[in-house]
C-alpha cells in the first residue's frame, strides 16, 4: 500500500468515526435506557468502513470510536473493564468486514451488519456478567416493569436469571439498532453511498 492511499484510508476512517460519534450523541439525546444504551445508527459508519476497507480497518474504526467515547462520557471500574466496555465491544463491530463481497451485494452488507451486531451483543453481555453483575438486579426491575412480568421467576436459579437478564437488557437496544442499521444501510448501499468513490482510492 502506497503512502498516499494509506493517508486517504485513515482520513476516511476518521471521518466515519466522527459521524458515528455525532449519531450516538443525537440518538442518545432522544432516548437512553435507564442503565445506558440507546437505539441508534451510530454503528452504521463503522459497518461502512468495514465494508469499504476490510475488517482490519473496521477494528481500527471501532477502537477509535471507543476512545472518543472515553473523552465524552466514561465510567469504569478497572482497566480490564474499560478495555472490554470501550474497546473490545466496539472493535468487534468492525469484524463485520470478514463477510465477503459486502460492497457488491446488499445482502452481504446486511449479513455483515448482523454479524457485527451479534458480536457486540455477546461482548456486552459477557462484560455485564463479569463487571456489572451488581447492577443487573436493577435492570431486572426495569425489564419487569417494561414487560409486566417477573423475569426472575421464569428461571430455576438466580445465575440463570441474571445471565438472561444481562443478555436481554443489551438486546433491548442492540437488536433494534441492528435492524435500523440494516434498513438504512441497504438504502445507502443500493444508492451507491457505501462504495462512493471507492475506485479512486482502492
Amino acid at each position: 500500500m502506497n503512502k498516499s492511499r494509506k493517508v486517504v484510508i485513515l482520513a476516511e476512517t476518521g471521518i466515519f468515526v466522527a459521524i458515528a460519534v455525532v449519531l450516538d450523541l443525537i440518538f442518545g439525546a432522544i432516548y437512553s435506557l435507564p442503565m445506558g444504551g440507546s437505539i441508534s445508527l451510530a454503528m452504521l459508519p463503522i459497518f461502512i468502513i468495514a465494508a469499504r476497507r476490510g475488517w482490519k480497518y473496521g477494528l481500527v474504526a471501532g477502537a477509535l470510536y471507543g476512545l472518543v467515547q472515553t473523552m465524552i462520557k466514561v465510567y469504569f471500574l478497572s482497566i480490564p473493564q474499560y478495555i472490554m466496555d470501550y474497546l473490545v465491544s466496539f472493535m468487534v463491530v468492525g469484524l463485520a468486514g470478514v463477510v465477503p463481497s459486502m460492497l457488491r451485494k446488499p445482502s452481504r452488507f446486511a449479513a455483515g451488519i448482523l454479524l457485527g451486531s451479534l458480536l457486540r451483543l455477546i461482548s456486552a453481555t459477557i462484560t455485564g456478567l463479569i463487571y456489572w453483575r451488581t447492577f443487573i438486579p436493577d435492570e431486572i426491575v426495569f425489564m419487569n416493569s417494561l414487560f409486566g412480568t417477573d423475569l426472575g421467576g421464569l428461571f430455576a436459579s438466580e445465575n440463570a436469571a441474571i445471565t438472561f437478564a444481562a443478555f436481554l437488557y443489551n438486546a433491548l437496544y442492540m437488536i433494534p439498532s441492528a435492524i435500523l442499521c440494516v434498513l438504512v444501510g441497504l438504502v445507502l448501499h443500493r444508492r451507491g453511498v457505501v462504495s462512493f468513490q471507492l475506485d479512486r482510492t482502492a
